[in-house]
């Protein structure tokens, strides 16, 4: 199964595509993401595709990504991107020398 976060990534290639792919790359995204038949994806076209994921961009920029980070398993991917903290210790250069961190 397919996610909000895979249209919008493949919905974002059409970009970069040249004119005369774009519509039809539009329509196989429409019926590989959005479920679409092949007479209900005739009518897309690349700008309504790119408006669609427009629209999906904004559910998990406002929704999807807020409860991920509320979420249990945030932590582990914060953890992951970071990796060894214990040699991390750039806040000195960072915050004013008179402050001192509780």
């Amino acid at each position: 199964e397919h996610t909000q976060l895979d249209f919008w990534a493949e919905a974002r290639k059409l970009e970069y595509m040249d004119e005369g792919e774009r519509d039809t790359q539009a329509r196989e995204i429409c019926i590989k993401f959005l479920g679409m038949t092949g007479a209900d994806a005739a009518s897309m076209n690349a700008e309504s595709v790119v408006a669609k994921a427009a629209e999906f961009y904004m559910v998990l920029a406002n929704d999807s990504f807020p409860r991920f980070v509320k979420s249990k398993y945030c932590d582990p991917v914060v953890d992951n991107m970071l990796g060894d903290t214990s040699k991390m210790d750039g806040s000195k250069d960072l915050i004013w020398e008179k402050y001192k961190v509780p």
